[in-house]
């Protein structure tokens, strides 16, 4: 008897980013930078797992905001795992979604296809202590990206 195949080929959007600067209750500036072209993406129970990454910022000022060598150091420092988590191009694992600054932290967002693989990796990662600073991760099921739903609003443009 033969298996069925669970073969899903997926159709990635061209990326396209846009920034969006808010508050918190506190009064404080967010910058956000989210991946626009997932939010009309078709294949979103294929990238199931919600990834989300909490980097402690050292260097925060008054208002919570950081410089920008250490926002520069932890972009840096995302690309460098996505491509650990992306080691096969023709086949991503990881897709970014956003990262939005804030109050001494940066948190970054990943939809991922293998949790397992991710995980690995992250856990070698806090092993060898391979980071620039200190982090969190959290990996949760959400196969109907409810728990990013707010980042993948339309967003009002500013006036320039």
């Amino acid at each position: 008897m033969a298996s069925k195949s669970n073969k899903v080929n997926v159709w990635f959007p061209d990326e396209s980013y846009s920034s969006v600067e808010t508050r918190t209750e506190e009064g404080h500036p967010v910058l956000i930078i989210i991946q626009d072209s997932l939010k009309q993406f078709e294949f979103k129970e294929v990238f199931g797992w919600n990834l989300s990454v909490i980097f402690y910022l050292t260097d925060a000022g008054e208002n919570g905001m950081t410089g920008r060598d250490e926002i520069g150091l932890i972009q840096d420092y995302c690309e460098y795992l996505e491509n650990k988590f992306n080691d096969n191009p023709d086949k991503p694992n990881a897709l970014f979604l956003f990262r939005e600054t804030y109050d001494g932290i940066s948190h970054v967002v990943w939809r991922v296809y293998d949790a397992d693989k991710v995980d690995d990796i992250l856990q070698k990662v806090i092993a060898e202590k391979d980071h620039p600073c200190e982090f969190d991760y959290e990996m949760e099921y959400d196969e109907e990206w409810k728990l990013v739903e707010w980042y993948l609003q339309d967003f009002p443009k500013k006036n320039k």
